[in-house]
């Protein structure tokens, strides 16, 4: 199920393959943003008081609701702008899971994963240990990279 107004599907042949979001068409204030940055403040241990006075990094906050492995909870996936790579360009990738059972709280179920945020974000249909798997681009990288989720690691992971 999506829950973004900036995605559209991406079909071969009539059959969807994936659905695909552009994050600069993320409004700022947007809920998922908004949680996503409640996140990153919460997990770099900024106060809010300092962050006020820095609303221009609330700014800098996209992400969007994707329900990654149908379980009718959506995930959050997104990037904060300022995470960039020494002005390489790629961005840190942000997904988080929302946990029901544990105070409402999301986690982090990406660990280091980087992309051009730039370009569009697809959730494949294609699924590994029961999420869809996820290709970006990289100014790294010529070709895509597929992320797929590890059930062991409890993450997502590049996929080699």
């Amino acid at each position: 199920m999506v829950y973004a107004t900036s995605a559209f599907d991406l079909k071969k042949d009539d059959t969807l393959i994936a659905t695909s979001f552009c994050l600069k068409s993320v409004k700022n204030g947007d809920e998922a943003s908004v949680l996503l940055w409640n996140w990153i403040l919460k997990h770099i241990k900024l106060c809010s008081k300092n962050a006020a006075i820095h609303k221009i990094y609330q700014n800098d906050t996209a992400g969007f609701f994707y329900d990654l492995n149908e379980d009718g909870t959506r995930e959050i996936i997104g990037t904060h702008y300022a995470t960039s790579l020494s002005g390489m360009g790629d961005c840190l990738l942000y997904i988080l899971k929302f946990n029901p059972k544990e105070n409402k709280k999301y986690s982090l179920i990406s660990k280091d994963l980087y992309f051009d945020a730039q370009n569009n974000i697809n959730i494949l249909q294609e699924k590994t240990d029961g999420y869809h798997n996820i290709m970006v681009s990289s100014i790294n990288s010529e070709k895509p990279i597929v992320l797929t989720y590890d059930k062991s690691k409890k993450s997502y992971v590049e996929k080699r």
